[in-house]
């Protein structure tokens, strides 16, 4: 009897302290990987190399600001829990429970990306527990002059002063990055913050353009974390930043992202932060799936952290001997809706969705009322202006108007100072 209770003891032991058996993790000094963590429609990005851990942006707070509510007072008590979010995994919470199974004690770095509480609304809660006076905290200089007066109800100023004051009370070292290039190795990782300059637009654009993006380099691999960088700014960076093996895609994938900085980066592998994709996200998917050939992954499609804390985190492990890399915990990749119909905007660019799929070539479609010729390039895209196109066997010339891109035809129409004339298929007269 005694031999059975000693064999039992044993195997109880056995399980709860051998790192193959248990359910815990025993950390290895010698990894690097990017862990994207669920937090539903927020950010919150852990950077891990050689037993040191960096945290970009933090999730949303546990007391949260409600968009109808103009003067509140935002908690900057170092993290109390004082009111969960109407879900609380989506908050910071699952953000302490994922580094709490990570064995994480301190941070090494925090960046507070911008100041939207659904990025640096958790900094009080994660200075409570991760945080000391070797800590370094990173974000741009926060002036009340940008507010963006059709958010003021977001107090954007109050999360800033929240995080600024939180990190303080811990004795956490601050650095303001603005109009400042910062950048340092992390272990095996070089890091760079970029689009820290103040731009004269930025006290129309609001909080999204003075996102601080991170772009990291390992070996021979990039991956870009984009915060909510508007396409004004992936502009100026795309070709400084090149082509990348692996983008968190800007603004929780809400279309942000320029044609252009897609086009130039051609990201390999997409990560999404975002529990959702609204109508007029679909071209964005489209054409990363399509043109691009990216491989799209969204933390809606991986465990919460209340199911399975192991797995609520899409990672990157990065391989020190081989210098490759390999995405895991992704779920399915995202696809297109394929119920998605209609007309939608891309910036500067016009698509038509059918069933899901961006349509391309000629097509006949209804336009504020009317029914008309439009025509899209290969990528979707619709075109203006003149364009010299296949029709029946040979090419033409064709002329859509830039306003809405219909196509001219049966008439005679003067552009540039100068009359041409369309026949009925809209094909130029010589």
């Amino acid at each position: 009897m005694k031999k059975s209770i000693l064999l039992i003891i044993q195997l109880i032991c056995l399980i709860l302290f051998n790192p193959i058996l248990s359910k815990e993790p025993y950390p290895d000094a010698s990894s690097t990987m990017i862990h994207f963590i669920n937090t539903a429609s927020s950010d919150s990005i852990l950077i891990e190399s050689n037993g040191h851990y960096g945290l970009i942006d933090t999730g949303n707070p546990y007391q949260y600001i409600k968009h109808e509510v103009e003067h509140v007072n935002i908690d900057e008590s170092i993290g109390e829990r004082n009111q969960w979010t109407s879900d609380p995994d989506a908050s910071v919470q699952a953000v302490i429970d994922y580094l709490n199974y990570m064995k994480v004690k301190k941070l090494d770095f925090i960046l507070g990306t911008h100041a939207h509480s659904d990025h640096i609304g958790g900094v009080p809660a994660i200075a409570y527990y991760f945080v000391d006076s070797n800590t370094k905290y990173y974000y741009r200089e926060y002036r009340k002059t940008r507010e963006d007066t059709t958010q003021i109800d977001w107090a954007n100023y109050k999360y800033y002063l929240a995080a600024v004051n939180s990190m303080q009370k811990k004795s956490a070292q601050l650095f303001d990055l603005t109009n400042k290039h910062h950048e340092f190795d992390f272990g095996e990782l070089h890091i760079e913050f970029l689009n820290t300059d103040i731009d004269p637009d930025e006290l129309n654009l609001g909080e999204n353009q003075n996102s601080i993006i991170t772009l990291i380099h390992f070996r021979n691999t990039k991956i870009l974390l984009a915060a909510d960088m508007i396409a004004k700014d992936d502009q100026k960076i795309k070709d400084y930043i090149g082509k990348l093996d692996v983008l968190k895609l800007a603004h929780h994938g809400y279309s942000e992202s320029s044609y252009d900085f897609l086009k130039t980066t051609k990201p390999d592998n997409v990560v999404i932060l975002n529990d959702h994709i609204p109508f007029y996200c679909n071209q964005l998917l489209n054409y990363l799936k399509y043109s691009v050939k990216s491989k799209v992954y969204m933390t809606k499609n991986i465990s919460k952290s209340s199911k399975s804390i192991p797995n609520s985190a899409i990672k990157l492990k990065l391989n020190i001997n081989s210098a490759e890399y390999e995405l895991i915990n992704t779920g399915s990749e995202v696809e297109p809706d394929s119920t998605a119909n209609g007309w939608s905007s891309w910036y500067d660019h016009w698509t038509y969705i059918k069933s899901g799929k961006t349509v391309k070539k000629w097509q006949k479609l209804k336009w504020k009322g009317g029914e008309d010729w439009f025509y899209f390039d290969a990528d979707g895209l619709m075109l203006t202006g003149w364009q010299e196109l296949e029709w029946s066997g040979g090419k033409n010339w064709f002329y859509f108007y830039p306003e809405d891109g219909n196509m001219a035809h049966d008439c005679c129409i003067e552009i540039d100072g100068k009359q041409y004339c369309f026949d009925e298929n809209g094909c130029l007269i010589e």
